[in-house]
């Protein structure tokens, strides 16, 4: 590798990876902004992204000169070799240096936050086929039985299309709202031990997402969800920009959000959305309000 190659910004959850020594690796996933690197030895992968996409926990994230379509023509199998400090895929060489670390969610802000998201409609529903499931987790979570939040939690894994389900991103809102209470919520030890064994239920990409949740690391766009509710900031601008992760994956995350939220605030109807009409305070746009249900 040229010791010219480009330098990017790791997070410091791929210190080990990219800080270790040289390893082969390969690419499990891919999208246009992102490529997912499995190193061998390594049970998460960690993602290569371009500058403008989205910074998941465990990101390296590339130069903002490296063009519109940096991995182009990488597609999933392609190898690589990750560590001492330097990445390469195929033609894609760079070097890397930890000196960022993602957010987390036990640091908003003291405030109101699951107070103020657990008023909130998300105004985009949940697929489908992921509602009965996430309306169960949500009943769950008043005070059933462990063996029964776990089965219905468990159903979600894996639920729904894409690189990360939407049952996923539902339960990954749930674990950050767990981890912006002030103290853990009695659920909270059942949903991380499912966490911590999601790679049986779905893909590689997903089950790190959710281990990342269950220590309480998320993506900037719902750290400043969770820190504008409790400063009472504006929320419009942080929950559009929440809203425009993915397909569906934001929207996904923030049901998640306002469920845990609803649960952790007592306030009532934990498996269903309250309604907020449009242009009510603190919410944005022109959404109808929609039920787990």
């Amino acid at each position: 590798m040229s010791p010219a190659a480009p330098h990017c910004a790791a997070s410091s959850l791929a210190a080990a990876d990219v800080l270790g020594p040289p390893r082969p690796a390969r690419v499990v996933a891919a999208t246009r902004g992102a490529l997912y690197l499995l190193v061998r030895g390594s049970s998460a992968p960690l993602a290569l992204v371009a500058y403008d996409a989205v910074r998941v926990p465990a990101a390296v994230v590339l130069p903002a000169g490296a063009g519109a379509e940096p991995f182009a023509g990488l597609g999933v199998g392609r190898s690589g070799r990750v560590g001492g400090g330097r990445l390469a895929v195929g033609p894609l060489c760079l070097t890397a240096e930890v000196s960022w670390a993602p957010p987390r969610a036990q640091d908003t802000p003291p405030g109101p936050a699951l107070a103020a998201l657990a008023r909130l409609a998300p105004p985009r529903p949940l697929p489908a086929e992921v509602r009965p499931a996430a309306a169960r987790t949500a009943r769950a979570l008043a005070g059933a039985p462990a063996h029964v939040l776990r089965e219905a939690a468990t159903a979600l894994l894996g639920l729904g299309p894409g690189l990360t389900p939407s049952g996923d991103d539902f339960l990954c809102g749930l674990l950050l709202a767990a981890h912006a209470a002030p103290q853990p919520p009695s659920w909270a030890a059942e949903l991380t031990a499912l966490a911590a064994r999601a790679s049986s239920y779905t893909s590689l990409v997903s089950a790190a997402l959710l281990r990342h949740a269950a220590d309480g690391h998320c993506i900037d766009q719902a750290a400043r969800v969770l820190r504008a509710a409790a400063t009472g900031a504006d929320l419009a601008p942080p929950l559009n920009a929440l809203l425009a992760v993915g397909h569906s994956s934001g929207g996904d995350l923030l049901q998640g959000l306002c469920t845990g939220a609803r649960a952790i605030s007592g306030e009532p109807g934990g498996a269903r959305a309250g309604r907020l009409s449009r242009g009510s305070p603190g919410f944005p746009g022109s959404g109808h309000a929609d039920t787990l249900q």
